[in-house]
């Protein structure tokens, strides 16, 4: 019984694997039962074994990215000492996030690309995950301005906004060989918290404008 559970758990992988490929090629619309079930090299009778139509499948996939990167995070941050400091907080969600989105590549990349084109229920029920994920990162970001360690003025969602932003772009550029994880994050982390614990700079006052603007010269479109 236990090594027929386990063949089954290995096809499964094999269809989402799969699914995750084929999404990431040819994103939603583009998908079809049969393209995946090549790809896992199975009979297409196998995947609807696993699941009943390809929005279970892409719900399935959806849910296995934001679910590696929560819970890769959590991990990392629950091994960290309980008087680790805001920044250290803020680097180790990043290695982690960073980590976890590299090691599942094509799950991170499958979701950039489709879910704005999934139908709307599948979307609403990834974003309860992703809020979730959210208020992990706003109550980093807020623990680390509590200590002081970020300004008192700095926009957490919007600092939260373009972290998330920046590092679920790194799976498009990164390649294994070159710099380590641990450097990209490090690197991420001084730029982040530099520009969150600096003073903002000041204001330029704004350029008077012209008395009148230029006539286009004859013969010339204006833009």
């Amino acid at each position: 019984m236990a090594k027929k559970l386990a063949k089954s758990a290995n096809s499964q992988k094999r269809v989402l694997d799969a699914a995750a490929k084929i999404f990431r090629d040819y994103g939603y619309a583009g998908t079809t039962m049969r393209a995946i079930a090549d790809e896992a090299d199975l009979q297409a009778g196998s995947i609807y074994y696993h699941y009943r139509s390809k929005d279970d499948l892409i719900g399935a996939v959806l849910d296995i990215g934001i679910n590696a990167v929560i819970d890769t995070v959590r991990g990392a941050m629950e091994s960290l000492p309980a008087e680790s400091t805001g920044v250290e907080r803020i680097e180790t969600a990043i290695r982690a996030h960073l980590t976890a989105i590299i090691e599942i590549g094509d799950y991170t990349l499958a979701t950039r690309r489709v879910f704005g084109q999934v139908p709307e229920a599948i979307r609403t029920k990834n974003l309860k995950l992703r809020d979730t994920y959210a208020t992990m990162w706003r109550e980093i970001l807020l623990h680390a301005q509590q200590r002081g360690e970020l300004r008192p003025d700095a926009n957490l969602t919007l600092a939260r906004l373009f972290i998330l932003g920046a590092l679920n772009w790194t799976v498009e550029w990164y390649k294994p060989g070159g710099r380590s994880i641990e450097e990209v994050a490090r690197e991420f982390t001084a730029m982040v918290v530099s520009g969150l614990r600096d003073g903002a700079p000041a204001a330029a006052e704004p350029a008077a404008a012209p008395a009148a603007w230029p006539r286009a010269r004859a013969g010339r479109r204006a833009l």
